[in-house]
């Protein structure tokens, strides 16, 4: 997590960022905002602390300096950012406060935080996700009413989600809004399974994690399914042989059963495939018609009764020492995605139609119909596929950001790709394993 506090003194050629990193030795950096000047400056500050009460100390400390100096903080929050002109404004006082909120949750007694969110009650802050949640989080810690945690919990979601969807902005401060999202489903599930809901609480941080992987939410989802889903429970080992070494998975690996696992693992004959489903979550057949009218577009049949049968689901990948998963997008999805991977395809290109003319002349697809229907976990890469009309309407691809005027591994349809991406999982090729981020010594 980044908090950036941004101050501006006119005429401006000497701004400045404020920066809270926490978590480990909490740092607190000053940087200067010095772009495009010829000759950078070093940061003018750069301190570490082991106890966050004393990096937000320090950050508080810091702040007063500058207002003292002539600085005023600006509403600026993006944390890279290296330039506050031309126009800086002012932050709220609203956001300011809801700034101070963030740091109290990290740093005071959960009576301050309580106080801090009763403040904010009537204020803009109050409608905020970022409100919510740490709303929610403190109703948790403190073990108030659950219900209530719940509910503002759910409300959190919700209104990222709406937002999202009407393209409405909020306020989060420097949090990146997948992370502030996951973290709101964390809650959720905590709370779920306080309310004896284990069921909920697994869907919930099993969304947290799509939405923003981390070690600490595969834990929370991994011990979910040792407490509550002995059917799964495999599931469970499979994370903890994968991430055990980072710690959190102590009493998983302790069971005897995980023992019996790990050897299973480490003794995988060459002939064993290597690979095997997930559980399946069908889409609906409105689902995939929303879908298809999102896309103005069919779905190839072949791909679409992948959807009907399969949905949201994962290619697991088990190797006795390495794991990875192709995790196949929602119908819901589909759009969004097909719109992030153009856009960035396009990011060195002012002009669209030159980036499908380039497509059409390499590979006989435009770029714009080309949509992401999987993904390897934690790659930045996918595969594609192809809705343009024509003779390669439901070819294939492998599409990544690192080469993103590049697709690779061109198949006629869906039902081969996959064949292709299981066999050569099964053969140990390395191409394969290699776009699902797997590399064997």
């Amino acid at each position: 997590m980044y908090l950036a506090k941004f101050f501006h003194r006119p005429p401006g050629d000497d701004d400045r960022e404020l920066l809270l990193i926490p978590g480990g030795d909490h740092t607190v950096i000053g940087i200067y905002m010095d772009e495009g000047r010829e000759q950078q400056r070093d940061n003018f500050l750069y301190e570490e602390f082991s106890d966050i009460v004393i990096a937000v100390y320090a950050l508080h400390r810091h702040a007063a300096e500058l207002t003292a100096a002539g600085y005023v903080e600006t509403a600026h929050t993006r944390y890279t950012l290296r330039n506050l002109l031309p126009n800086p404004q002012p932050k709220p006082d609203w956001q300011k406060d809801l700034d101070e909120l963030m740091l109290a949750s990290l740093s005071a007694p959960l009576e301050e935080q309580a106080r801090q969110l009763a403040a904010l009650r009537g204020t803009p802050a109050e409608r905020e996700p970022l409100y919510l949640w740490l709303a929610a989080h403190h109703s948790y810690v403190a073990d108030e009413d659950n219900v209530r945690t719940i509910r503002l919990a759910e409300q959190g979601r919700d209104t990222i989600a709406a937002r999202r969807a009407a393209k409405m902005p909020h306020y989060a401060w420097s949090i990146a809004e997948s992370e502030l999202e996951a973290r709101t489903l964390e809650v959720l599930s905590w709370a779920h399974l306080r309310a004896d809901n284990p069921q909920s609480a697994l869907q919930v941080v099993e969304e947290a994690y799509k939405v923003a992987p981390s070690h600490d939410r595969g834990v929370q989802r991994a011990t979910i399914l040792r407490d509550h889903f002995p059917d799964r429970q495999e599931e469970a080992f499979d994370a903890a042989y994968k991430a055990s070494r980072f710690g959190g998975y102590e009493e998983i690996v302790a069971l005897p059963a995980y023992a019996d696992y790990a050897a299973r693992r480490r003794n995988m004959p060459k002939s064993d495939k290597g690979w095997r489903w997930s559980a399946k979550k069908p889409a609906s057949e409105d689902d995939l018609g929303r879908t298809e009218a999102e896309l103005g577009a069919k779905l190839p049949q072949d791909y679409r009764q992948f959807l009907a049968t399969y949905g949201e689901s994962e290619l697991w990948v088990r190797l006795p020492e390495h794991s990875g998963e192709l995790c196949f997008y929602r119908p819901s999805e589909l759009a969004t995605q097909r719109n992030n991977v153009f856009n960035f395809i396009s990011l060195t290109e002012e002009d669209p139609d030159k980036v499908d003319a380039y497509f059409r002349e390499e590979y006989g697809v435009a770029a714009r119909d080309l949509v992401p229907v999987a993904e390897p976990a934690h790659q930045s890469r996918c595969v594609v596929i192809n809705l343009g009309q024509g003779d390669r309407y439901g070819w294939c691809f492998h599409w990544d950001h690192d080469g993103p005027w590049e697709l690779e591994q061109a198949t006629p349809s869906f039902d081969i790709a996959m064949k292709a991406l299981t066999s050569g999982i099964e053969r140990r090729d390395t191409a394969i394993l290699g776009f699902l981020g797997i590399y064997l010594d």
